[in-house]
Order: structure tokens, then sequence, then C-alpha cells
């Protein structure tokens, strides 16, 4: 601060003790002397403005006793002297001993110089240490920068980029045993030009899971050009490549032990804590909310009339707005390809008397096949909507003979399809009593939008 500026401070500081400075001491008694201050600082008194609105009564009287025992000098901020200049040689000593292993904390620096008697006690601070770190691109934040690691990426229109993720954040009873509570997960997908998510909780984080969240995005906003994951065994799976493949997506994953490429997602994530688990909390502790399904019936109102309508930071825009707005056409094929694309393909041996075995199931094809390795593809959801055997390019269809499961182990359909019911509080208000009507995709009614 130069003295100019020192000045202008001791004059306004003045400026408010001189109702009373004015006046003789022999003219004004102790309690006038508090009357008058008081004044001032309520800004009451006569003719004066307070420069910044309000000022203490006690900061009053320390001004008036620094005046009466110093003048005008003693209003004047005090100018802080520095500390005693670090020896450049100590800092030397304290960035060779950072290069030699950049792991070192300062603490651990510190303490080395000192007891190998380098550096007297007490001279080095941290916060001295971590500056001249700073200049010498010595600490995490310049050593990422320089390094150019973290490049900040965008896409530059919807549907060019599919973020996948799933989040561990609720509990609720278990249908199996009340009285307990059990995890529940969240499979979410979002735009990385738009923001706009889709997103739905299971009881199992398993690749059916995966699987029924990714197709219900697809038949809703169309098949992206990449999708970005982690490296969690569902996200890694031989089937979603498959998929991937059959609708021409390409498929990447994340390095390890490097989340700063699923940012956006992650902040998706810390909202959904934010605005809807405690809300969600609340309602379980009531005992007004104990089901899968209602869950997912608010959080797909959540997501309609709040996330994908609010005005993102980031964008300025709302998800679903910079999402309609984007003049890129969307890849949008017919359901049934969509239905062709996730169809599991297992490879099987057919035994000499023509059958396949599926899932505990039997299945008879062609007798040429037999003692062949065919492939499989089904429907895990439901056997009975057919299972075929591929060999050389060409399709036979295969006949059940013994059918002792519907669908394949881990895929209930009962876990995935909602029922209706209605909402609370916070997500009562968004739900606006129309709960009721809004579901979510069905695969039961997959079948019907066909016909």
């Amino acid at each position: 601060m130069d003295e100019t500026r020192r000045e202008q401070i001791a004059n306004e500081r003045f400026a408010l003790i001189a109702p009373i400075v004015k006046l003789p001491k022999e003219t004004v008694n102790p309690g006038q002397r508090y009357a008058i201050l008081r004044d001032i600082a309520s800004g009451r008194y006569p003719g004066l403005v307070l420069p910044q609105g309000k000022v203490g009564l006690r900061t009053l009287e320390r001004y008036l006793k620094d005046y009466e025992q110093g003048g005008i000098e003693a209003l004047k901020p005090q100018i802080r002297i520095r500390a005693t200049i670090i020896p450049k040689e100590y800092l030397e000593a304290a960035c060779e001993l950072k290069r030699e292993n950049l792991s070192r904390s300062i603490l651990t620096i510190i303490t080395m110089l000192e007891q190998s008697g380098r550096v007297p006690k007490g001279v080095l601070k941290p916060s001295t240490i971590y500056d001249y770190f700073a200049k010498q691109n010595l600490t995490r934040p310049t050593m990422g920068k320089k390094s150019g690691v973290y490049t900040r990426y965008g896409a530059s229109y919807r549907g060019e980029i599919l973020q996948g993720d799933t989040h561990y954040t609720l509990k609720l009873p278990d249908p199996s045993r009340p009285d307990r509570e059990r995890q529940v997960f969240l499979f979410a997908w979002l735009d990385d030009y738009s923001r706009l998510v889709y997103g739905r909780f299971y009881w199992k984080e398993q690749l059916p899971a995966l699987e029924d969240s990714l197709m219900k995005w697809i038949i809703l906003y169309g098949v992206p050009e990449s999708i970005y994951c982690d490296n969690g065994a569902v996200y890694s799976s031989h089937h979603l490549r498959n998929i991937c493949a059959a609708l021409g997506v390409q498929l990447h994953h994340s390095k390890p032990y490097r989340p700063q490429g699923k940012g956006k997602i992650e902040k998706f994530f810390r909202l959904v804590e934010s605005s809807f688990k405690s809300e969600v909390e609340l309602l379980v502790k009531q005992e007004k909310l104990t089901q899968l399904t209602d869950l997912n019936n608010l959080f797909a109102i959540w997501l309609d009339r709040f996330y994908n309508r609010k005005i993102h930071s980031a964008t300025k825009q709302t998800p679903i707005g910079r999402f309609e707005s984007c003049a890129r056409p969307l890849k949008k094929p017919l359901l049934e390809t969509i239905h062709e694309a996730f169809l599991w393909k297992e490879e099987r041996t057919v035994s000499p008397t023509g059958l396949i075995s599926l899932d505990t199931n039997e299945f008879e094809v062609d007798p040429f096949l037999c003692g062949k390795k065919v492939a499989v593809r089904y429907d895990p959801y439901d056997f009975s909507k057919g299972v075929r055997a591929e060999f050389e390019g060409r399709i036979y269809q295969a006949v059940p003979a013994k059918l002792h499961r519907h669908s394949k182990k881990g895929f209930n359909k009962q876990l995935l399809a909602p029922n209706p019911t209605s909402g609370l509080n916070f997500l009562e208000q968004l739900a606006e009593g129309e709960l009721p009507k809004k579901q979510a995709i069905l695969f039961s009614n997959l079948e019907d939008d066909k016909s």
C-alpha cells in the first residue's frame, strides 16, 4: 500500500470521529461522547454519511483513542514489515530434494533440511516453500499444466459422444427381506454435447441393467457415434462390444485411475446426491417410498422436469433445448434393428441328437448341424421370442424341446419393469400429481410398438 492510499484511509477514519474531535474536551463529558459515537455508528448523526454503510462502535472508540495518542499518523494503516528474506540457497536446497523425489511432501523436505543442518530450524515455512515450488513448476497443479496431460474436450454436436457410468447412491428396503436395506445402482447415460441424461436404478450392477438402460437411450434419442465409459466389468463385456459393432458405435474406455475424462457425468452424479437423493431418503424414512419402481418413476420426472430443463452452467442452455436445437441428424434405426443388435450371442456345440443346451433349456435344430459348433442368438429376457443357430452365414431356427426357464439367469424382467405410483415433497412438486402418467420404457411394451 502506497503512502497516498494510507493517507486517504486515515482521512476517512478521521471524518468519522471529527464530530467529537472538533469539540473541546472540557465541554464534552464521557456520556455525551458515547452518545455521539453511538449516533455515528448507527448512521443517525446529522450530516455524516458512513462510507461503507456501517461502522462498529468499538471501531470508532479505537480510532478516537489512536488519534488522541498519535494524531492523524496513528489513523494510517500499519505497514506490514516483511519477514527476513529467505536465503536463496535454502530454497534451492528444498528444490533439490523435491526434484530427487517428487513424492516428498513440503513438511518432509523442511524436516530433512533442518535435521541435516543445512537450514536453521524455524526459518523455512511451508507456504514459502510452496510458493517457490510453484514458480519452479514443482507443485502438482503446475506440473500437470506443464506436461499437458489434461486437455479440456467437448463434443461438437449431439450424439458424438455418449458417456456412461454407474453410481452407488441409495438404499431401499429389500423386497425379499423388508426389514433390511439393499443397495440400488444408478445407470446413467449423458450426451457430451448437450448434457442430456437418461438413467434408471437397478437392484444389481450387472449387464442386464446396462443393456436395459442403453437400449432405452437409443430408442429415445438415437444411436450415438461413440460411447465413453470406464473399465468396469459390465462396460468391458464382450456383449457390449457386440452391441456397439452391430450398431456402428465406437467404444472407448477411460484409462485406469484417470477419472478426469468423466467429469461431466461425475458432476451430474453430484447433483443427484444434492438434489435428488436427500429428498428420496426422507420419503424412505417416512416409509412413503419402498419400491424400486416408485424410485424410477420419480427419477424419470426429476430428469424430465428439473435436470434436463434446467439451464446448465457450462452451456448456458437447457440440456433438452441444446439437444433438440442441434441440426446434426440423429441415427434412429427401426425397433427391429435395435432388438437384433441387443440379441445375445453364444457358441454352442450341437449334440449328436441335434440339441443345443441354453440355461438348462434344450432346443432342437436341423440334424445337419449335429456335432458342429454354432452361434446361438436369443433374447435373454424371453426365450419364447425364439432362438436361432447361425452356421457359415446361414440361419437355422431352434425349436424348444425342454423349457425349464423362460429367461436367462439374472435377466429378470420383473426387476426392470416399473409400475405406477405417486411422489411426495420436492419430487412430488415436480410430479404435480401426475406420477402415474410418467412411465419409463418397458421391454414388455416394445413388442407392441413393433406391430
